[in-house]
């Protein structure tokens, strides 16, 4: 016992040392380091370069996060073994984005996504600039990003934000995305499309090839969990055959597919929406929500069923589901 207790603290104690480069800055926001690596855009590269005078593309990294309090290694391939990896639809102001060489051989370059795909980097060719990321030379060398910067978040939800913990917590487990100019959009209406992922993701639905609906075709992004989302039986579609992916969702179908995914009791409740009489097809489902503290409707006793959801709203409602 004693030899085992001596190997697991003597494991843990090397993992602790082993990650001491992980720092990371718990006060600097993606746009401040963006704005720090754009002072420099314009710098000549040099190799091995890691000051102002010149970079190369894992000098100009280290440099600028060494500037807000994060210990890189240098080297793009050391600097892509640190970090919390981000998939390329998350991308947010300040990660690291990595990229493989001429024959795809390993890490060989590594810059800062400044927002609306496009990075910063020192290059041989022209210094410190800015270059598409999904695009022109490194398009077909992407390999993957990584985040550093605890509070890189969305650019239109500040801590202030009543679903801003509810949000910031479904980012994090990479169950919801933003736009690609770094924002959110909570107000924006969610749609039927991003329900069915973000619920597939929650559940862990593994996505499905199995085309069900003629407006969905196969190159639609949220094919396969759209399809997972009917073989589980959550979604449904219309009459016609369709299931009109991109239209906003309304809150008595979110109530719906939340209660059929959760597959929650209904607990005796105190609530009584006004504007929720019991012939609305949704009524079990609203006051199974409701009994179960995942909705409490607005502060003029109604529920809105028919009104559509916003992002945020759809946010709340999952996040409560989970938790």
């Amino acid at each position: 016992m004693g030899k085992k207790f001596f190997s697991v603290v003597l494991t843990s104690l090397m993992a602790m040392v082993l990650f001491v480069p992980q720092t990371q800055a718990a006060s600097v926001s993606g746009e401040e380091v963006i704005k720090l690596a754009k002072e420099h855009l314009g710098t000549p590269y040099q190799w091995s370069g890691e000051t102002s005078a010149g970079f190369d593309c894992s000098g100009f990294t280290y440099y600028i996060m060494d500037k807000v309090g994060v210990n890189l290694s240098r080297g793009s391939y050391d600097q892509y073994k640190q970090g919390t990896y981000v998939s390329k639809s998350n991308l947010q102001k300040g990660d690291l984005v990595f990229f493989s060489g001429t024959y795809k051989q390993g890490i060989s370059h590594v810059g800062f996504y400044i927002g609306d795909g496009k990075m910063i980097s020192a290059t041989k060719s022209r210094g410190v600039a800015i270059d598409p990321v999904y695009s022109g030379y490194w398009g077909d060398k992407y390999t993957g990003a990584k985040r550093f910067l605890h509070n890189s978040f969305f650019n239109d939800v500040s801590s202030g934000y009543w679903a801003y913990n509810e949000i910031k917590h479904l980012n994090n487990e990479g169950i919801i995305n933003g736009y690609s100019d770094g924002s959110f959009g909570p107000t924006d209406h969610v749609t039927r499309a991003q329900v069915a992922m973000m619920v597939g993701k929650s559940l862990k639905l593994n996505p499905s090839s199995s085309t069900q609906f003629e407006d969905v075709s196969s190159s639609h992004w949220a094919y396969g969990y759209i399809n997972a989302a009917v073989n589980a039986g959550l979604v449904t579609g219309y009459g016609n055959g369709t299931f009109k992916p991109d239209e906003a969702i309304t809150r008595s179908e979110i109530a719906a597919i939340i209660n059929r995914a959760f597959e929650f009791s209904n607990k005796s409740s105190s609530y009584r929406f006004k504007d929720m009489s019991s012939s609305h097809w949704a009524y079990d489902d609203v006051y199974t929500l409701a009994s179960n503290s995942i909705t409490s409707g607005y502060n003029d006793n109604t529920f809105r069923p028919n009104q559509e959801a916003t992002r945020a709203e759809f946010s709340a409602f999952l996040y409560r589901s989970l938790n």
